[in-house]
Order: C-alpha cells, then sequence, then structure tokens
C-alpha cells in the first residue's frame, strides 16, 4: 500500500502538468492588435489555424509568439485562436517567446523558437496547437 500513495501521486501531477486544448470554433478570437500579418487572403492559397490551449502549462501568463517562415504574426494569450492566409507552397510554423512582454515574460526564460514545417495547398485549411506540458510549451499540427 505504501507503494501505491507515491505511484498515484506522480500520476496526478504528471496529470496535472498538461493544458487543456480549446476547440479553434469555440475559442477567443486574438485581438487585432496583437495580429501583425498574413491576414489578406491570398488567390490559390490556403489558411493557417493557430489555437492555443488553456493551462498553466501553456506558458499561461505570459503571451506566445506565433511566427510564420521567421516572421512575426501574432502574439496568442491561452485560450486563444487566429487565422493566418498563406501562398501554396513551404511553410515554417513556429513559436518563440514574447519580446513585447514585461517582467519576466520579457526574459524568455525556457522558451527557445520551435518550429514545424508544412506543404500548404490551394483551398486547404491546416490547424496547429500551441500546447504546454512539464517540458514547455510547443507547436503541433492539430486536428482540433
Amino acid at each position: 500500500m505504501h507503494r501505491i500513495l507515491p505511484a498515484a501521486a506522480a500520476i496526478t501531477l504528471i496529470a496535472g502538468c498538461s493544458s487543456t486544448p480549446v476547440d479553434s470554433g469555440s475559442a477567443k478570437r486574438v485581438p487585432v492588435d496583437r495580429i501583425y500579418a498574413y491576414q489578406t487572403e491570398t488567390s490559390g492559397g490556403g489558411t493557417l489555424v493557430v489555437s492555443r490551449d488553456n493551462g498553466f502549462w501553456a506558458s499561461g501568463g505570459c503571451f506566445v509568439t506565433l511566427l510564420i517562415d521567421g516572421k512575426r504574426a501574432a502574439r496568442l494569450d491561452t485560450g486563444e485562436v487566429a487565422k493566418f492566409h498563406v501562398k501554396p507552397g513551404r511553410h515554417i510554423v513556429g513559436i518563440g517567446g514574447d519580446e513585447d512582454g514585461g517582467g519576466l515574460c520579457a526574459m524568455q526564460i525556457g522558451q527557445p523558437v520551435k518550429e514545424t514545417a508544412t506543404e500548404v495547398v490551394a483551398g486547404e485549411v491546416q490547424k496547429y496547437r500551441i500546447s504546454g506540458t512539464q517540458n514547455g510549451t510547443d507547436i503541433r499540427p492539430s486536428s482540433i
């Protein structure tokens, strides 16, 4: 019995160290003053929909900078979603720390740039999820 309690506590702690996904259809929209690029629809292009989880482990308290092809596209808070229009072809979607943040957020401690590559075709909508665990914040393709 004395071994079961520590194991149960560890499982509870690990489960509590993840963020909670938000459905991109019901998430809060990123305010226009925090969206910087890729808002004009591109003829023959595609759409990237990026949502950020809720929860402390999603780096709650600090914005995350969304990067598209190395260009600052937006600053997302937890529970938010934004859409971006891109030309067809290969794109790099990533996240980084909040260079406009205050206090500890501005220090970008533990928030290295993380990126993923994608190929976008005309008319396609691709979804991405910014999530967090005890290992930091990450961005991945998503079906949510």
